[in-house]
């Protein structure tokens, strides 16, 4: 009797054993063709959409899944493939051997960019930013209005990514959001950011005290107005950085603008003339300009201070370059001809 009870007793632990042993296998099989080979099929899709493999990792506890990956890709590889770019004789197909190699660099850069994002969203939150529901709802609404209206942004983004609202806000707007409020924390915190801002701060406050504008700008402006006592000569809006454009072709002659913040530093400008030419609205300018760091230089060098690891048989971690890379040397060269050969190419663009 003893006997009859310990073998029922054993049957479902062997049976159990059993199924623990084979998901072990199977999530191994599933690992080596995933990373030994490459494989992206129904079956490493939905497995891997269930248990998460990780296609780069860091720090412990950072990683960036191959399910996250692989569906950037899709959403990417479904843009093109929904566009008509027959108007600008371009035709984008990525069954054939270079197509192959185009999806290829697509993925590197999208793997990039979720590094990227990963990092910057864990340094916001290090630093005590955060973003709640309400602020991503809000900064949803107004994308809704740029686009005309909820139905019409919902059915795009169905349409060219097959993506919800709420994929759209959390590898777009969420993103984005963080980076923005992670940029404003650095220009409050950063000593050389700190100090640009106050010498063009000092600069302001000598010409609202009504000092000559030639003199501040010997003073305190940098780069080459500094040697022109801030004289820059005459400019089209497309001479102009966006920011600067923005401002100065809404002024009067003889009038000198606020701070201005541009992607090379602050900028003070003064409205000498304006005149159209050959139908060519131009301004002659004057510029009280103090260089900073902008937010591609400081998340530049923080990229570069992690060690970050790439699962990928293909691609691997440049700490020197901060950036995954492939490891091809005819992907490498593939990608370096596009780059400089074919810049504006359609199919490396998102």
């Amino acid at each position: 009797m003893q006997n009859k009870f310990d073998e029922k007793k054993i049957k479902p632990l062997t049976i159990i054993l059993g199924l623990i042993v084979f998901l072990i296998v199977y999530l191994v099989v599933v690992a080596v063709l995933i990373y030994g080979f490459n494989v992206s099929n129904k079956l490493t899709r939905k497995t891997a959409a269930i248990f998460p493999y990780p296609v780069a990792a860091w720090g412990g506890t950072n990683f960036i899944t191959e399910s996250k990956l692989k569906g950037q890709l899709d959403a990417a590889r479904m843009f093109y493939e929904n566009q008509d770019f027959s108007d600008l004789g371009l035709r984008v197909d990525f069954t054939t051997e270079d197509g192959k190699k185009r999806l290829a660099i697509k993925e590197k850069n999208i793997l990039n960019k979720l590094i990227e994002n990963r990092l910057i969203e864990n340094e916001a939150k290090k630093r005590g930013l955060t973003i709640n529901p309400e602020d991503i709802s809000q900064a949803v609404s107004r994308k809704m209005q740029e686009y005309g209206s909820e139905e019409y942004l919902k059915n795009n983004l169905t349409k060219l990514y097959g993506w919800t609202l709420t994929d759209f806000q959390e590898n777009i707007v969420k993103p984005d959001m963080y980076k923005e409020k992670l940029f404003a924390n650095i220009q409050e915190t950063d000593p050389e950011m700190i100090a640009a801002k106050s010498k063009i701060d000092a600069a302001l406050q000598e010409l609202n005290a009504k000092k000559d504008f030639a003199s501040v700008a010997g003073k305190y402006s940098e780069g080459e107005s500094a040697k022109s006592d801030g004289e820059l000569g005459w400019f089209d809006s497309s001479e102009m950085l966006p920011e600067i454009a923005q401002v100065v072709f809404g002024l009067n002659k003889g009038d000198r603008s606020e701070i201005i913040m541009s992607s090379l530093g602050y900028h003070i400008v003064l409205v000498e003339d304006k005149k159209t030419e050959n139908g060519v609205d131009k301004v002659q300018l004057k510029q009280i300009f103090v260089r900073t760091n902008n937010f591609s230089d400081w998340l530049d060098k923080f990229v570069k201070s992690f060690n970050i690891h790439i699962f990928s048989r293909d691609m691997y971690w440049n700490k020197t370059d901060g950036q995954v890379e492939f490891k091809n040397n005819d992907l490498k060269d593939f990608e370096n001809n596009l780059q400089k050969n074919s810049p504006g190419d359609i199919s490396v663009l998102f």
